[in-house]
C-alpha cells in the first residue's frame, strides 16, 4: 500500500507540474529592472539629521510560510526606507513605502517537495504599517499587515493593523554584490522565523464572524512565534540624500 501511495503521489505530482499547477521549492526571479523608479518613495532628510541614506530593497523571490500554508512571493514586493543619524548621534529611520501585487496561496502536495496552488484562489497582499527600526543592509525589523483576497470574503480581511503590526525582523544571511543594467547592487537572502500571527478579522460579507472563523480555520490562525517563516531574496539600492 505504501508503494501505491507514493505512486500515487509522485503520478499526481508529475500531472500538476506538466499542468504548470505545481511548483518545486525552487523558482525563477520576478522580472525588475533597475530604475530612478525605485528612490520615488524615498522620506524626506529630516531636519537636522547629518547623514540620509535611501535603501530600496525589492523581493525578486521568496516565499511565507504560515504553518504548513505557503504564500509565494511571484510578484515583486518593493521596500523603501530611510536612516540616518540626527545632530545628537540618534539613529534614525523612516518608512518610505511598501509596494506589491497579490501573492499565490500553496499547498503542500503530500509525499512531495511540491506546492499547488490553492484550490480556493485565495491571494495575500503584504502593506506597510508604518513602523521601521534602523538596520544595516536591511532594516532591522518593520511592521506589515497582511490583507487576504477571494470574491467570497471582504476587501477589508486582515491579519495585523497599524497599531497591531506583523513585526517582521529580516537576518541577512548572505550579501553578494551584483551588477544589473551596468548598476552595481547587493542581492540580499534573509529569513525572519521570529513573527506571530494574530487572528484575521473584518472577513465577512455579511455580519456574524462565520468567515473570520473560517478564515482563521484555513491558516490556523492565531499562532505563535515559530510557526511561520519568511524566506526572501532581494535586490538592494541606496542613494544618498
Amino acid at each position: 500500500m505504501k508503494h501505491l501511495a507514493r505512486r500515487i503521489s509522485v503520478g499526481t505530482a508529475a500531472v500538476l507540474a506538466t499542468l504548470g499547477l505545481a511548483s518545486a521549492p525552487a523558482s525563477a526571479e520576478n522580472a525588475y529592472v533597475p530604475s530612478e523608479a525605485d528612490f520615488a518613495a524615498c522620506p524626506a532628510k529630516p531636519a537636522g539629521a547629518t547623514s540620509w541614506t535611501c535603501y530600496s530593497a525589492t523581493v525578486l523571490d521568496g516565499t511565507i510560510d504560515i504553518g504548513a500554508v505557503r504564500v509565494k512571493v511571484d510578484s515583486p514586493v518593493r521596500l523603501v526606507t530611510a536612516q540616518g543619524k540626527l545632530a545628537d548621534g540618534t539613529a534614525v529611520a523612516r518608512l518610505g513605502a511598501l509596494d506589491g501585487g497579490e501573492l499565490t496561496v500553496q499547498t503542500p502536495l503530500p509525499g512531495t517537495p511540491l506546492y499547488i496552488q490553492d484550490l480556493t484562489g485565495t491571494k495575500v497582499k503584504i502593506e506597510a504599517t508604518g513602523q521601521v527600526s534602523p538596520g544595516t543592509t536591511m532594516p532591522r525589523e518593520f511592521g506589515v499587515k497582511f490583507r487576504f483576497t477571494h470574491p467570497l470574503i471582504s476587501s477589508n480581511c486582515w491579519v495585523g493593523t497599524n497599531s497591531n503590526p506583523i513585526m517582521l525582523k529580516p537576518v541577512v544571511g548572505l550579501a553578494l554584490p551584483e551588477l544589473r543594467n551596468n548598476l552595481l547592487m547587493l542581492k540580499v537572502w534573509t529569513t525572519d522565523n521570529t513573527f506571530a500571527l494574530p487572528k484575521a478579522s473584518g472577513c465577512g460579507l455579511i455580519p456574524g464572524g462565520l468567515i473570520d472563523l473560517a478564515v482563521n480555520d484555513r491558516f490556523n490562525l492565531p499562532n505563535n512565534a515559530g510557526d511561520n517563516k519568511a524566506s526572501w531574496n532581494w535586490v538592494v539600492r541606496h542613494k544618498t540624500l
